[in-house]
């Protein structure tokens, strides 16, 4: 983590050193304050006292000064620090695999680079305010003390290892209480967002009174988590306060003794009590900090495991511009996500360049898994894929996925404007690119009918827009990529029969070297396909064309006979 830090490090020491120059000012001001008490008092010397009360004036007024630049370096310092670090977890996140992104919930992932962050930056900056100040304050107040009367100082030996001892001991106790707090906040986190991103549903099912009572659940939940810490915690003021006003009367009663038999000043046992108070000042601070530290430990340790994920670094790697007549080749492939069982079983394909596979399955036999490992979504347990006769693992990541487009199911739209979506395929992309890309995914028409057109900005998630119209901006998007290999996963799901025949249509003229696999759970989508790869239970049942699948593929025919296609006969034009 210290590399995060490293470029603040000089900030951080400079407000050290003015914090450091605020404790040393307040260190003086006990003394001269003892000196005006039994010299300038005692001797009714006005002359004296305004001298050195104007000295305290202009040492305080420095510790002021001090004090202000040492907030202004530590802020600085800190908030870089955070900024940076958060910066990087969210590059680090948006280099991992989806297997690294299955590890974490969604929630965690935001608890982690918002709160988390902000707890690790508080907590350094209270070390530069707080720690520093209140170790430099403990520890010259003791030597102070120990100055000005060796015996009395005694009771500061009897109150430190009682309050260190006390510490320890709160603090051990709150490290398992503060990770479940953290854990509790992850759940209370999860279901706020699939409380906001499922809304419609719920209204839809009349839940949102179940919901209502599952987010008090974990709400309360975590209040009772964290005010069982927090009041672990914060129960051991008392008693450290208990401990050094105990020191403090015990500083009155022998510290009076010892001026009652002239063996001690007034001013000094005034000057005394002033460094026991700044004692228990400093004891108090640092005890805030191991409160903090409690916390900060956590919200470390999940930083850390984020910095800590390996890339992989295949952005290193030099790429090989090669051509093969087979421009996908699955070469006994099988994929787990990690359980014993496979998902993908033993998978050999070979794609021919401008191939239109289509690919059709039962629900759960893998087709999207199957499509996903091209673009390397997932590294393949077992086996190669191969592109234009190249294992994907030698090419780097920009490379690989400058070759293939794939438009999702489930379709993402950014909250910007609908042509700065669509331009995501190609920054520099001129309005003759999209008007044409919008018009083949069939978007052209209702976009013309926005308000203000392509500038039209789209609401979070997309709400303002039907499924099928978010489907055509995001499969124009892609189009506009110009990719080699083009990948639709279901992506017409939300399109009537007619817009999808358009859009089929416009694509085999468009995209008439470009290899595509598209995934449709209808037949209807897929039958005039050069071949079909057909799924069952992770492996692949058959390959070919429509009327040799009739033929020769039971779960084809089971699918066709499901779909009421005739499967006897000549049912479509080759047309």
């Amino acid at each position: 983590m210290f590399k995060y830090f490293k470029p603040y490090l000089g900030k951080g020491l400079i407000a050290a050193l003015f914090k450091m120059g605020e404790a040393f000012a307040d260190l003086s001001l006990p003394l001269i304050m003892a000196k005006i008490i039994d010299i300038g008092v005692s001797n009714r010397d006005f002359d004296y006292i305004v001298r050195m009360g104007g000295r305290m004036v202009g040492i305080a007024a420095v510790g002021y000064c001090c004090a202000i630049l040492c907030n202004y370096f530590s802020c600085r310092a800190s908030q870089e620090f955070g900024a940076n670090l958060r910066d990087s977890i969210f590059t680090k996140i948006q280099h991992f695999s989806f297997n690294q992104l299955n590890k974490y919930s969604q929630a965690s992932l935001i608890t982690r680079i918002t709160k988390d962050v902000d707890q690790i930056t508080n907590m350094f900056l209270m070390c530069v305010r707080m720690v520093l100040r209140g170790l430099t304050t403990g520890i010259g107040a003791v030597i102070m003390a120990v100055i000005i009367n060796p015996i009395l100082s005694i009771v500061f030996l009897v109150m430190a290892p009682l309050i260190v001892i006390l510490t320890t001991f709160y603090v051990k106790k709150s490290f398992g209480l503060y990770a479940f707090v953290q854990k509790k906040l992850d759940g209370l986190t999860l279901i706020l967002r699939e409380n906001l991103f499922g809304l419609k549903v719920i209204k839809a099912l009349s839940k949102e009174k179940v919901e209502e009572k599952k987010f008090d659940e974990k709400s309360d939940a975590l209040q009772e988590q964290t005010i069982e810490a927090d009041s672990l915690m914060m129960s051991k003021l008392p008693f450290i306060t208990l401990i050094m006003n105990i020191g403090v009367v015990a500083v009155l009663w022998f510290g009076g003794l010892r001026v009652h038999y002239g063996k001690l000043q007034v001013g000094e046992v005034v000057a005394f009590i002033n460094y026991l108070n700044m004692t228990l000042f400093s004891m108090n601070a640092l005890s805030f900090l191991f409160t903090l530290y409690s916390r900060t430990s956590i919200s470390y340790a999940r930083v850390k495991e984020i910095v800590d994920e390996n890339i992989d670094p295949a952005e290193q790697r030099e790429d090989e511009d090669t051509t093969s007549e087979n421009i996908i080749e699955f070469d006994h492939v099988y994929f787990s996500y990690g359980g014993e069982k496979y998902i993908l079983d033993d998978i050999n394909l070979n794609i021919k360049r401008g191939e239109h596979i289509g690919i059709i399955g039962g629900i759960g036999s893998g087709k999207s898994t199957l499509v996903s490992l091209i673009p390397k979504f997932y590294d393949v347990s077992k086996g190669e894929i191969r592109i234009d006769g190249v294992n994907i693992q030698n090419y780097s990541e920009k490379k690989l996925r400058s070759k293939i487009g794939i438009v999702l199911q489930k379709t993402f739209l950014f909250s910007q404007s609908v042509g700065e979506n669509i331009k995501w395929g190609d920054k520099e992309a001129t309005l003759e690119s999209l008007d044409k890309v919008c018009h083949i995914a069939q978007g052209k028409e209702f976009i013309e009918k926005l308000p203000e057109g392509y500038e039209t900005q789209v609401t979070k998630g997309g709400n303002n827009f039907s499924g099928g119209q978010k489907q055509r901006i995001s499969i124009a998007r892609t189009l506009l990529k110009k990719p080699e290999i083009l990948i639709f996963d279901d992506s017409f799901s939300a399109l009537d029969f007619i817009t999808e025949y358009n859009l089929m249509k416009g694509l085999k003229e468009y995209m008439k070297d470009v290899t595509t696999l598209t995934i449709s759970p209808k037949i209807s989508s897929l039958i005039k396909m050069d071949r079909i790869i057909v799924m069952d239970n992770g492996k692949v049942a058959g390959f070919d064309t429509h009327q040799n699948l009739i033929k020769n593929c039971g779960v084809y025919q089971e699918i066709c006979e499901s779909q009421e296609i005739c499967i006897t006969g000549e049912c479509y034009d080759e047309e």
